[in-house]
């Protein structure tokens, strides 16, 4: 078990920028995971990343991730974090958060008067935090997730 912290580096801190905005086509079909229908193939209309991610384009930070301590709730190193700073914290939040020396992504737990924040890789061990002794400062909760597929691996 590591009770190391991931932290995140600052620099890949980003606030939004609502003016570069750019509409991609919405493909308005489900996606089979099977053979394709080629009657499917039409545009309904065109949206942006933006309008299905940053409901609070003031107060949202695009946060991109390092570390392996999250990989069960599918953030992975280089995953793109859309973060809300406006929304109030409760249990059970995937949060980013300043603990003492730096930035990190955690679940986050009360567990009054401490704070409990729990990693997803079991490899890592959950840090309890005293907010009378720690410093933590809370940049939001995680409203989303981008990443990459993963890259493909046939078993043999």
């Amino acid at each position: 078990m590591l009770d190391t912290i991931d932290y995140l580096p600052p620099e890949n801190i980003f606030l939004t920028d609502p003016t570069r905005r750019k509409d991609l086509p919405f493909f308005d079909i489900a996606v089979q995971a099977g053979f394709p229908n080629p009657a499917d193939n039409f545009i309904r209309q065109r949206l942006n990343l933006q309008d299905l991610c940053v409901l609070h384009p003031d107060n949202t930070y695009f946060v991109k991730a390092s570390g392996e301590s999250m990989i069960g709730d599918y953030i992975f190193p280089g995953s793109m974090l859309v973060v809300d700073s406006t929304r109030p914290i409760e249990t059970g939040m995937v949060i980013v958060i300043w603990v003492n020396e730096g930035w990190c992504v955690k679940r986050y737990i009360d567990k009054s008067p401490m704070i409990m924040l729990e990693s997803s890789n079991e490899k890592y061990a959950p840090m309890y935090l005293h907010p009378d002794r720690d410093q933590v400062a809370v940049l939001g909760e995680v409203t989303y997730i981008i990443s990459k597929p993963p890259r493909y691996a046939r078993p043999r």
